[in-house]
């Protein structure tokens, strides 16, 4: 294990390095750590701009992304396996949900409205009781915007359905618009518009 103090004389020599300041090493305070330290990264901070909102651009928190990540990602496998209370915890407690019938008219639902939930529930149970297991296959992400608090992305998905553990079917490709918010450190989905490719089996209800 290394010496603490070694540890502290060694972090101020390459904060120095970075930050350009020059510190007596036998006589190290933990202030002069915190003061070269809080220096560096704010001076990272500084040269990092935000996000232009173009492909490419690497100017990005990577821990935002892969949290953004996590919940698209969850919100497929936890509709598979019917946790219908993991599902709701993705979404803010205001969040919208958008469809669109067979007629092409827009539906706008409160996706933790208690009746929202309970059809939630009922579709679950519907595909669970008849046999059919879904899996909500996401490809594609395009971020479009994304700061300290929101995000804005499109997201391809393809949905099969396995009917009763012998038939294998792509039942439509899916083109979702997500918009997150972060509260108290979590991303969670505010927004949720689905466009389909082609008719559901099983329409979706308001």
């Amino acid at each position: 294990m290394i010496p603490r103090k070694l540890f502290i004389a060694f972090t101020i020599f390459l904060a120095s390095l970075l930050h350009g300041q020059q510190f007596d090493l036998n006589n190290i305070k933990i202030d002069d750590v915190k003061n070269v330290l809080q220096g560096v990264l704010g001076k990272s901070e500084k040269n990092n701009p935000k996000w232009s909102g173009s492909p490419g651009d690497p100017n990005f928190k990577i821990a935002d992304r892969i949290a953004i990540k996590d919940v698209i990602d969850a919100y497929g496998i936890y509709w598979d396996t019917n946790d219908l209370d993991n599902y709701l915890s993705l979404f803010t407690d205001d969040a919208v949900g958008i469809s669109y019938n067979d007629k092409g008219e827009k539906i706008t639902v409160r996706i933790k409205d208690k009746r929202k939930i309970l059809k939630i529930k009922e579709r679950m149970d519907y595909f669970e009781s008849h046999g059919f297991q879904r899996r909500h296959m996401m490809c594609n992400s395009l971020i479009l915007e994304l700061n300290e608090s929101f995000a804005h992305l499109k997201q391809y998905m393809i949905l099969l359905t396995t009917n009763k553990n012998s038939k294998v079917e792509i039942v439509t490709p899916i083109f979702y618009d997500f918009k997150l918010k972060k509260t108290d450190g979590i991303w969670k989905i505010s927004y949720r518009e689905i466009n389909l490719d082609a008719p559901l089996d099983l329409e979706l209800m308001p």
